[in-house]
């Protein structure tokens, strides 16, 4: 599979082999690529579920994945999957604290 950096559209190829596609989530969502993180900038799912079977494709491709400003609803799924809770500064937004898989991350 080959995904480009930047936006990743709902079903575009590249986000149907992620899962990522109408049928499952709100047709305003996106993701965004920015190396080998996939972040997931604006998600609605339409199910119980879908969340986080996008998250296990994600990284069954090999990626990473950040959520910047997570809801409290992505907290809570963060929580019980044991991802992390990490904060990194943003030249536009400053601090931002995320929910990402990755171990550590830069302040």
């Amino acid at each position: 599979m080959t995904i480009g950096d930047g936006i990743i559209n709902i079903n575009t190829e590249s986000a149907k082999e992620l899962g990522f596609t109408s049928e499952r989530f709100d047709p305003h969502s996106y993701l965004w690529r920015t190396g080998n993180t996939i972040i997931i900038s604006f998600i609605v799912a339409k199910q119980k579920g879908m969340f986080c079977q996008l998250i296990k494709s994600i990284l069954e491709h090999g990626f990473d994945f950040e959520i910047p400003t997570p809801s409290n609803r992505m907290c809570e799924i963060g929580g019980k999957q044991g991802w992390n809770f990490c904060r990194k500064e943003d030249e536009m937004f400053g601090e931002v604290e995320f929910l990402t898989n990755k171990k550590s991350e830069e302040k």
